[in-house]
């Protein structure tokens, strides 16, 4: 993979939230504090996804930029369905920073999640659970000791995401 430069007015200044307008394919793997099972509980969690974004950041085009996403937050679920509700940080090439609340919903192996800017703005993602299920991962809802769970999300903006 090649050096991706970016233009410093994309990673805005310490004096304003960074923006960000497009769409970002990440995969991550939800760390859940009390084991799922087949009983809704309610539990913290925590994310540090990976993954790319395409758009406007602060108003300047990127293309695949690198980001990763911090997560925590609750959730009520249990292996079958669930909701969650988290604070994220967006965090571009390492420097640029965008702060997000995200509400999602869960039933079986798919998701659907909407986030708003700290400051303003919404975007909507898709989540997918189903290419990591496997036997182990059965295992465990049944015995009800599931500690993390790997997805991939796609997102992508309504209006442009601030925070």
């Amino acid at each position: 993979m090649g050096l991706l430069l970016i233009p410093a007015a994309a990673l805005g200044s310490a004096h304003r939230p960074n923006s960000f307008q497009g769409s970002c394919r990440l995969s991550g793997e939800l760390v859940f504090d009390k084991p799922l099972g087949n009983d809704l509980r309610t539990t913290t969690l925590r994310d540090s996804a990976t993954g790319t974004c395409t758009g406007r950041l602060n108003g300047v085009p990127v293309h695949e930029i690198r980001v990763v996403n911090r997560v925590t937050g609750t959730a009520t679920a249990s292996c079958a369905t669930g909701v969650a509700h988290t604070a994220d940080t967006l965090i571009f090439a390492r420097r640029g920073r965008i702060l997000i609340l995200t509400d999602s919903a869960v039933a079986a192996t798919k998701g659907v999640a909407h986030t708003t800017g700290a400051v303003s703005g919404h975007s909507v993602e898709h989540v997918s659970l189903l290419p990591y299920i496997d036997q182990s991962t059965l295992a465990a809802c049944q015995a009800g000791t599931l500690r993390s769970a790997r997805y991939d999300l796609e997102a992508r903006t309504i209006t442009p995401l601030v925070g």
